[in-house]
């Protein structure tokens, strides 16, 4: 707690008519003060000869002011003790905020951090709602929330933290938490892309608080954090053909792997396979089937050809109850469940590989498209890319991959 006091002085520039001067006082706590006038004034010389009031005799006015300046202070300090009692949020109590508690004013409201995430993903909301963006960035930036709050409830043992308070500290403070102390299922700690991702998050939610005018300034554009390449994982020709080839007993694996497949042969994330509609079809001069659609994540326009194996998977679900009755070309499945599907599947198939969606989406950058001469041009049309960067990455896999089975040729001539 730090040490409170209270002290008067006369403000020389401020006078009544009858000629004397304004009495102020200073709240202190610890080495920062908030000044305000005690609406009373005293003539100057009658303050320095009374010490400040402090050796008042017989004067009446004086003595009823100096009693009215003690009763400021203990007013003062009973309001102190009271704020400390009642600070269960563990709130910085400064001389302004003392101050304003004391005589009911309304402080300048100073906006916080999650107000600033909650006013972003409010205007996310609204851009999802439109079709202008995608759920799953939305639910990006709305997990921020909670890897917020548990910084700083671990760290600042505190549920907010008011915008101009964040420093470089708080900022790399916040890496460092990420890294080795959030939980994450059973691990403690994050890895480096996701913690890179995550503070890029905020910094991206402040920059539009900016924007719209609401602060001027993003402290998170000192971090330097950045991403690392990671082993991309896919699916040569023979696993892919193993997983369709298989023969499931159960729906629940069979549809899982379906919409899978879809996935391999497109590079379609699982929402936008499952909100494919029959308009979604068109056919060209040559009668050839094209996908016409837009993707979820990144609005961008995608049009891709219906080779054999896709339209086997069509064909499959043409008459099926569940499709018919939500006009879907495949069922409608949770994408957390089908993720721990999918690891079924690769057990069942012998393929010891971490099988996640992203996979689908390598394997069709890479075994389906590139290994088969397709421009990167046309990949990176295909799989929504913004940047034809974005999708070079994977001319690069494939790289390794023709290396690696290069070694073992020279290994069987040797």
């Amino acid at each position: 707690m730090k040490k409170l006091k209270v002290s008067f002085y006369l403000k020389g520039d401020k006078k009544n008519q009858s000629g004397e001067t304004a009495i102020y006082a200073k709240i202190y706590l610890g080495n920062l003060y908030s000044t305000f006038s005690t609406s009373k004034y005293i003539l100057q010389e009658r303050w320095s000869k009374t010490n400040s009031l402090r050796n008042v005799v017989r004067v009446d006015y004086e003595i009823n002011l100096k009693n009215y300046l003690k009763s400021l202070v203990d007013g003062i300090e009973s309001k102190y003790h009271e704020l400390i009692k009642a600070n269960i949020e563990n709130v910085e109590i400064t001389p302004l905020y003392l101050k304003n508690y004391c005589f009911n004013e309304k402080p300048e409201h100073k906006i916080s951090l999650l107000e600033i995430v909650a006013n972003h993903n409010e205007y996310f909301k609204k851009q999802v709602n439109k079709g202008d963006r995608a759920k799953g960035s939305l639910e990006k930036y709305e997990r921020m929330v909670s890897v917020i709050l548990d910084y700083l409830q671990s760290k600042h043992k505190t549920k907010d933290i008011q915008f101009d308070k964040i420093n470089r500290q708080f900022v790399y403070g916040l890496d460092e938490f990420l890294r080795f102390e959030r939980i994450h299922g059973k691990n403690k700690g994050l890895g480096n892309n996701t913690t890179v991702k995550y503070l890029r998050n905020i910094s991206s939610m402040i920059n539009h608080a900016i924007t719209i005018g609401l602060v001027t300034n993003n402290p998170f554009s000192i971090y330097d954090g950045k991403l690392k390449d990671i082993d991309t994982t896919f699916l040569t020709l023979e696993e892919l053909r193993t997983i369709e080839n298989k023969k499931f007993s159960n729906r629940r694996l069979d549809v899982t792997r379906d919409i899978f497949l879809f996935s391999c042969y497109t590079s379609y994330a699982p929402i936008d396979v499952m909100n494919l509609r029959q308009g979604n079809f068109n056919l060209d001069n040559d009668l050839d089937s094209w996908i016409q659609t837009k993707r979820q994540k990144t609005g961008v326009k995608t049009n891709v050809l219906v080779i054999p194996p896709l339209q086997r998977i069509i064909d499959k679900y043409k008459d099926d109850p569940e499709c018919a009755e939500e006009n879907r070309l495949v069922p409608n499945r949770s994408n957390s469940n089908m993720n721990a599907y999918l690891k079924e599947i690769a057990d069942l198939c012998d393929i010891d590989k971490n099988l996640t969606w992203y996979v689908g989406r390598h394997t069709f950058a890479t075994t389906v498209a590139l290994a088969n001469g397709i421009p990167m041009e046309v990949i990176s049309q295909i799989m929504g890319h913004k940047r034809i960067s974005q999708t070079q990455h994977y001319a690069q896999l494939l790289d390794g991959t023709v290396k690696k089975h290069m070694k073992n040729l020279i290994q069987e001539f040797d």
